[in-house]
């Protein structure tokens, strides 16, 4: 009876092993969660902004595992994106990945070749410095967790972002805020009437952060905002008054929704 339970003990012995094993590898493995990057634009003074994105990628923060260093890459591949068909709230995926967990502290697009922008009906070439080689290199920190979805989302400001040069030609000195959408306020709101063309400008003290342009029905929406307080000015292009909306709270991952703006007509002065 001895001899037979010491050979199964010796049969078992493997299998030991093995499970112990692949308990270790178990503990070893890296997990992942998904980021995925999302982009919305403010109004410009054009007609279309098309970026050629290249490669979307995230950066590990520094102090992580060896095993878990440089560049991670969300997407890669050309897509062509218009940036004034993004606005009022309205967002395109640019990347998206499972990628290890850990901290990532720097977004970065890198733009190709072909990138153009539309002035009055003629489209001319848009020059990005730096953007096909070192990218364009965006600062924030993004906690990927296991099994989770990190929403990173970005407002590429076109009106601010597009210089013309004694030449004649464009550039884009781009203008940008990020931050995760848990992070991340909106306004938004409805003008009458709506055939009155209106910009929407989102201040805080001088500082103008955000810029919207009703949609045909006379809604609008600023997004990708800080939380805190805000004045909300609108500016009709033609035959209304200005008006400045106090105080609009905007809350982490929340959406203020301001009272429909009614406007004023301005005075008919006597011919």
């Amino acid at each position: 009876m001895r001899s037979i339970s010491i050979r199964w003990l010796l049969a078992l012995l493997p299998l030991a092993l093995l499970a112990g094993c692949s308990n270790n590898n178990n503990e070893t493995s890296p997990t992942t969660g998904t980021m995925r990057v999302r982009m919305t634009d403010a109004p410009a003074a054009v007609q279309a902004v098309n970026l050629v994105v290249t490669e979307v990628s995230a950066r590990v923060a520094e102090g992580q595992p060896d095993s878990l260093s440089g560049w991670q890459v969300l997407s890669s591949g050309s897509k062509t994106v218009n940036l004034l068909t993004l606005q009022n709230g309205t967002f395109t995926t640019i990347g998206e990945a499972r990628i290890p967990t850990g901290t990532y502290t720097q977004v970065r697009l890198k733009l190709g070749a072909g990138s153009t922008v539309t002035v009055d009906g003629t489209t001319y070439p848009l020059t990005v410095p730096s953007g096909e080689q070192s990218g364009l290199k965006l600062n924030g920190t993004f906690l990927v967790t296991s099994g989770g979805t990190t929403d990173v989302v970005l407002d590429f400001d076109a009106s601010r972002s597009i210089i013309q040069t004694g030449a004649g030609q464009y550039m884009l000195q781009p203008v940008i805020r990020l931050m995760s959408s848990a992070s991340a306020g909106a306004i938004r709101g409805v003008v009458q009437p709506s055939s009155a063309t209106t910009s929407i400008y989102a201040t805080q003290g001088v500082d103008t952060v955000a810029t919207a342009l009703t949609n045909t029905n006379g809604a609008f929406m600023m997004s990708v905002l800080n939380p805190g307080t805000y004045q909300v000015r609108f500016h009709p292009q033609t035959g209304f008054r200005d008006t400045t909306l106090t105080n609009v709270v905007v809350s982490a991952g929340q959406t203020a929704v301001v009272d429909t703006m009614r406007l004023t007509a301005n005075p008919v002065r006597p011919q």
